[in-house]
């Protein structure tokens, strides 16, 4: 998700980490590479639109454009919405890549989700890829299903993808320094992200964890960050009783990214839920 004032100003981006900063983004783009959620949105798409409709396609905290950029391929119209200028740089270099044709039909936004609106008229809202676990409270997740039931069109489709939690977090023994993601940068940096879970508040169902952030530059400088972030996991009757909430029917339910029913047990919660038409 972020040059330097994003990455130095933890409070204004309470989510966003250091993704502005290049280095970040860089390794974050080599580690995600999945490709199994996406065929399966294609799967979705193909049986819900004629084959060959092009669809008016929005996705927030669209990144690198791991999601978005197959889209665009795909010959769709897409918008993205992301917090960090350097996450977006990389989907935009992506885009530009796929000629002046692609880019015309890509528009790649800069901006904190929950601060406005997303539009409207949109065939589709995509919030893939565990995004809604990237912020740190129930209300502003279900914030995101009000602002995205908005901005799509009636008959539009809604394609939500998070792990289902099923209470993983052990307690305080869990307590161990997991690195995220490592690597160099092209100048030849190397990063570091790590955390730390902290505590799991069972009332709230919030997890506090302290995030690490080491950079060693060629010279020999090196940067070390440490703060503290918040994050809801979400469980599949919370995104249900959401989507029910502001007006979505779930038209699929699935529990991995091959398409299998969801099921007590299953790892994730795939809805694809649509806006009633008038």
């Amino acid at each position: 998700m972020t040059g330097g004032s994003l990455a130095s100003d933890p409070e204004r981006w309470p989510y966003a980490a250091d993704y502005n900063d290049p280095l970040m983004a860089a390794l974050y783009d080599a580690e995600e590479t999945d490709t199994q959620d996406i065929a399966l949105l294609r799967r979705l798409i193909a049986a819900w639109r004629p084959a060959g409709a092009l669809l008016h396609i929005l996705e927030c905290f669209s990144g690198t454009g791991r999601i978005l950029v197959p889209l665009v391929a795909d010959g769709h119209r897409v918008t993205g919405i992301e917090m960090a200028p350097a996450m977006r740089a990389r989907a935009q270099a992506k885009v530009d890549a796929l000629g002046a044709e692609a880019r015309c039909r890509t528009t790649l936004r800069v901006g904190d989700v929950l601060a406005g609106e997303w539009g409207a008229g949109y065939d589709l809202v995509i919030l893939g890829g565990n995004c809604l676990y990237e912020l740190p409270d129930p209300d502003a997740q279900e914030r995101c299903i009000a602002l995205a039931a908005r901005a799509l069109a009636p008959g539009g489709r809604l394609y939500v993808d998070n792990d289902d939690y099923h209470g993983q977090w052990a307690g305080p023994q869990d307590r161990e320094l997991r690195t995220t993601f490592e690597g160099c940068g092209p100048d030849g940096s190397y990063g570091r992200a790590e955390r730390i879970d902290l505590a799991f508040d069972d009332h709230t169902q919030v997890l506090t964890m302290l995030r690490r952030w080491y950079v060693r530059r060629p010279d020999g400088s090196e940067v070390r960050r440490e703060y503290v972030s918040r994050k809801h996991p979400v469980t599949a009757a919370e995104a249900r009783a959401w989507l029910d909430a502001h007006g979505l029917q779930v038209v699929g339910l699935y529990g991995d990214w091959q398409g299998t029913p969801h099921a007590a047990g299953s790892p994730r919660a795939i809805f694809w839920a649509e806006k009633p038409r008038d």
